[in-house]
């Protein structure tokens, strides 16, 4: 009985670890998330419970595969599963994950809140890293570029690092007003380090990435200040802070440019073939989809092959910069459309703001945050088309999906 406790107890902290291990690596390098996934992988296969499977409570937990099982049909149906195999390969967490939390899941609480700690963590290290390798290009490289855009995002696309980076301000936030014990941050450091990755946020120059701290910074300091947790020193130091931030607005090139672009929204006459920013390419991108969509509105076209036709339509339209760029939709639900047709489209629409209804009924507040960041990503960029995205949105997700139909509730 002894030994039988003690195997099950070294089990239970080896899938601890490795989940843990996923959350703290996902902010760094995209081929060392590779081989950890293959480990995390291995272990839950090895040690999952099957039967959990046939349990029709956790049949909820197995619908969200059908984002990666509706591309496959689809594939198999048009067989060109061997042509986009890739596409569906790129995707694949949103049909393992699911799997491997269901058949864990009678022997193996999750704990969230130290999870997010150990994510939390990652990114300020990776910031952190960022940081450090662009003062070193800056300084010793003589690299003029190293504070700029992709320059200073290593690990990353800056759109996808300050997705990242922006949660995790949001979770510090959260602790504030609600400390969780797991959640190993002091809150002191917490308002030090939120400032620090802002800033970062700030000089990655994503716009996207600004648009939405900016959300999460007033919607947080707007409940502190409601809930009376604001002293003065609060408001001393992010007086004081407010000075580099505008200056190097005012004195980073690119920062400004991009700044001057949100505002003028576009440098280009509707009617131009010539693409000058990336406001009027995302508008030329949309146009085009959505002529696109048009001609295949119900089924789409299929994963892989809509972006192949997007390309072709760059192409015959003469956006000829798209087309060497092979730019996709740069918004999901407009990829969900091209590729999977209205019913896809729903589908996607129900697992965002449909579960943002849901988690705020059941008050899985953490749910809801991650679910509106996702959102406002989905809005400018096919999150679910890169490894950076899709494991970031199929690892959180399936977590706080289980959270939300299980019975006991988890840590935070």
């Amino acid at each position: 009985m002894k030994t039988f406790i003690k195997k099950y107890s070294s089990k239970k902290k080896l899938l601890s670890f490795s989940m843990f291990l996923i959350a703290f690596i996902l902010p760094f390098e995209k081929t060392t998330i590779r081989y950890a996934l293959v480990i995390f992988l291995t272990l839950y296969f090895f040690y999952g419970d099957y039967k959990e499977l046939l349990n029709k409570k956790k049949w909820w937990i197995l619908s969200l595969t059908i984002l990666w099982i509706l591309p496959f049909i689809q594939l198999l149906l048009f067989q060109k599963i061997d042509v986009y195999w890739g596409s569906l390969m790129t995707k694949l967490s949103l049909l393992i994950l699911p799997i491997i939390i269901v058949i864990t899941s009678s022997y193996h609480k999750m704990n969230i809140g130290k999870t997010l700690f150990f994510f939390t963590i990652g990114c300020i290290i990776s910031a952190a890293f960022c940081g450090l390798y662009a003062i070193f290009n800056y300084y010793f490289l003589v690299n003029e570029n190293a504070f700029k855009y992709a320059s200073i995002s290593v690990f990353h696309h800056p759109g996808y690092f300050t997705m990242y980076l922006n949660f995790s301000i949001a979770l510090l936030y959260y602790n504030l007003l609600k400390p969780e014990t797991d959640y190993h941050i002091n809150r002191k450091w917490s308002v030090v380090i939120i400032s620090l990755l802002t800033f970062f946020i700030l000089i990655a120059s994503s716009r996207t990435g600004w648009v939405t701290n900016v959300l999460i910074q007033f919607f947080f300091i707007s409940t502190l200040m409601v809930r009376k947790k604001l002293n003065s020193k609060f408001f001393i130091y992010f007086l004081l802070l407010s000075i580099p931030f505008s200056t190097t607005i005012y004195f980073n090139k690119t920062i400004k440019s991009r700044f001057q672009e949100v505002i003028m929204n576009t440098t280009s006459s509707e009617n131009s073939k010539k693409i000058r920013s990336s406001t009027s390419v995302r508008k030329k991108i949309w146009k085009t989809s959505f002529e696109l969509i048009k001609k295949k509105w119900l089924f789409g076209y299929g994963t892989g092959i809509g972006k192949k036709k997007l390309e072709n339509q760059y192409e015959k339209e003469g956006y000829i910069y798209l087309y060497q760029k092979k730019y996709n939709t740069h918004n999901q639900y407009l990829q969900f459309f091209i590729d999977h047709g209205i019913v896809g489209l729903f589908i996607l629409i129900f697992f965002t703001f449909g579960m943002i209804i849901i988690s705020l009924k059941q008050k899985k507040y953490i749910y809801t945050l991650f679910l509106v960041i996702i959102i406002i990503n989905f809005m400018t960029e096919s999150i679910l088309e890169t490894q950076s995205g899709v494991i970031f949105f199929a690892f959180f997700n399936t977590i706080f999906f289980y959270d939300c139909f299980n019975n006991k509730n988890l840590a935070f």
